[in-house]
């Protein structure tokens, strides 16, 4: 039997949170598909991450060790996934699994539905603290104009897939924070459609994005446009 949809999150020391967020994503999909699987990637923790998600019943745990980061760790997710659909989303839960409702029928003309914060229709529950929400808003429009993207928010993660649309993880390079603009560069220069949606989101101040991880994200865009003009793509 097909599984209609494969549930990827990537997590690393989120004991605290696992937990809540797979017993959610299963309530969900045992009510609205016939087939799913909820993959976990537990990207090198230290603490029970692995354990407490295990215990949801229909979780896979795909465990390794060091850490490599989310993007190393989305794309393990997905490429071991086997649905018909495949989303990713982040394991404090702060874009909720119900948001497919509206996702889902946007694949009827689109191979990619991504969450975007930055729409007219986008709701923030808890906002990031101001440094954090200028540092982003800048980050965006450095993206857009270094990738040509035309999306208002990339880094998002939440993000839902056709199978058929997967094959970019497989040229996947970056493997921290700049993978979700690495991954849509790719999608977009295959000509893949892609829908830009808006989410109701909830900041998490636990998050492990930090100010130096915008460094990070600025030196990971400069290594995308050479690898791409080196033809490593």
């Amino acid at each position: 039997m097909k599984i209609e949809i494969s549930v990827v999150i990537p997590a690393y020391n989120e004991e605290r949170d696992i937990t809540a967020t797979v017993q959610d994503v299963h309530q969900y999909c045992r009510e609205r598909f016939r087939s799913y699987e909820i993959i976990v990637v537990d990207d090198g923790s230290s603490d029970r991450t692995a354990s407490a998600a295990s215990a949801v019943p229909d979780t896979t745990v795909v465990r390794y060790q060091p850490n490599r980061g989310k993007g190393h760790a989305v794309k393990t997710g997905v490429l071991t996934s086997r649905g018909e659909l495949v989303l990713f989303m982040d394991a404090d839960n702060s874009t909720n699994i119900r948001e497919l409702e509206h996702f889902i029928p946007e694949l009827e003309g689109h191979d990619i539905v991504i969450g975007s914060r930055a729409l007219a229709d986008s709701k923030i529950t808890v906002h990031q603290n101001p440094i954090k929400r200028k540092l982003g808003r800048l980050g965006n429009v450095v993206i857009r104009m270094f990738l040509g993207l035309p999306f208002r928010d990339t880094q998002c993660g939440y993000k839902l897939f056709r199978r058929s649309a997967i094959d970019i993880f497989q040229k996947q390079r970056l493997e921290r924070w700049g993978f979700d603009f690495e991954v849509l560069f790719l999608a977009h220069k295959k000509g893949y459609r892609i829908y830009e949606s808006a989410v109701t989101w909830t900041n998490n101040f636990d998050s492990k994005v930090t100010a130096a991880s915008y460094l990070a994200v600025l030196i990971e865009l400069v290594k995308i446009r050479w690898w791409y003009l080196l033809g490593k793509y």
